[in-house]
């Protein structure tokens, strides 16, 4: 089931990426593994370079709470005018509450009471401009959506899977608008029968870990704490055939070409996954826009850094751009987004070793 969505009078007006500041080459996990397979595994994927929370201790809310501040300071916003944020992570800070309120109050949020989480992964960015452009038509007048995945206390990994991700927060505001410009259209597909294709199976209430270890050991349920699975076949085949027909039906829906846009932004999966799409959608390759190779796949911020990746490396902060953003992931879920972003108000890539202490330690509670 696809559903098509038209927001009018609603405008991107802020977009900031902060990563760690934790700068990794792919070849420094080279003693992880046999001679040449780091190497293959680059080539394979495109991924050269990434930003790791590891060692530096920055959790998701450490990077959105960075990026956003730096929007509201460059861009002059008053936090007082934002009345609604939406937190997409599959990295919270606890289980509960929802990591969007703890941002609200670092942020000092005073008169923001919509606040939410979601967990929908890889199409993060698309997905919740969607949910931002659906509370400003409800009644919001200023959203700020944050998108971002950290995994600080994942160490080394001699596992190839882990070397995909890299750590990124995005900070966006959306909100109602005046001007005249062209509205932002979504698409969204769930293909909710291949849930299982990609999958954290362990240690919620269905399969919780005590039940694990009791059947598999502690060690094994130690271990695959909060693990993904993935059936790569299965995955790899619903990213370069759902994605591209999704696009397609929505382009179609539109009555646009491919051609009508400036920049295309595709999910940062992985080099293969990003050149198989992108050629059935039929995108010149010169619109394509990616940030994989210095960033890895940064999961659901990545169709966003790639658009501060893009300003930042060819210095454009300047002039509207019209966007296609796909993305797809785990649910199985497909989100395309179009939209027109005035490109001065992209701002350049932010490093930060900012921690939160939120005062708590193994023995304040449960005495």
């Amino acid at each position: 089931m696809m559903n098509f969505f038209e927001f009018k009078g609603i405008k991107i007006a802020g977009m900031a990426t902060a990563v760690p500041d934790r700068h990794q080459k792919m070849s420094d996990y080279d003693y992880l593994f046999a001679e040449g397979e780091v190497e293959k595994f680059c080539a394979a994927t495109g991924i050269y370079e990434k930003y790791n929370a590891y060692g530096v201790g920055t959790t998701t809310s450490d990077l959105c709470v960075v990026a956003a501040n730096k929007l509201f300071e460059k861009l002059n916003i008053n936090k007082d005018t934002i009345d609604g944020l939406i937190m997409i992570t599959q990295t919270p800070d606890y289980f509960v509450p929802p990591t969007s309120c703890i941002v609200q109050h670092r942020l000092g949020l005073d008169n923001c009471g919509l606040v939410y989480d979601s967990n929908i992964g890889c199409t993060a960015f698309p997905f919740g401009l969607q949910m931002a452009c659906a509370n400003i038509m409800a009644g919001c007048k200023r959203i700020l959506l944050l998108v971002g995945d950290a995994n600080p206390n994942r160490g080394e990994t001699s596992n190839k899977d882990g070397l995909l991700f890299g750590d990124a927060g995005v900070a966006i505001i959306v909100e109602k608008t005046d001007e005249d410009i062209s509205p932002i259209n979504i698409a969204i597909e769930t293909i909710g029968s291949g849930y299982k294709s990609l999958i954290t199976p362990y240690g919620m209430e269905r399969h919780p870990l005590p039940v694990v270890a009791q059947t598999r050991g502690f060690e094994f349920a130690a271990y695959y704490n909060n693990a993904t699975y993935m059936s790569g076949t299965d995955v790899f085949t619903f990213s370069i055939k759902d994605a591209p027909r999704t696009t397609k039906t929505f382009l179609a829906n539109l009555g646009n070409d491919i051609s009508d846009f400036d920049l295309v932004s595709i999910h940062q999966a992985n080099k293969m996954i990003i050149d198989n799409v992108a050629k059935r959608i039929k995108a010149p390759q010169e619109k394509v826009i990616n940030s994989i190779e210095r960033f890895g796949n940064t999961r659901g911020a990545s169709t966003a850094v790639n658009i501060c990746d893009y300003a930042e490396n060819n210095n454009i902060y300047e002039g509207d751009k019209k966007i296609l953003a796909l993305a797809f992931g785990i649910g199985l879920n497909v989100t395309v987004a179009s939209f027109t972003i005035d490109m001065s108000v992209c701002l350049p890539i932010i490093k930060t070793s900012e921690v939160y202490d939120d005062g708590i330690d193994s023995e304040t509670y449960f005495k």
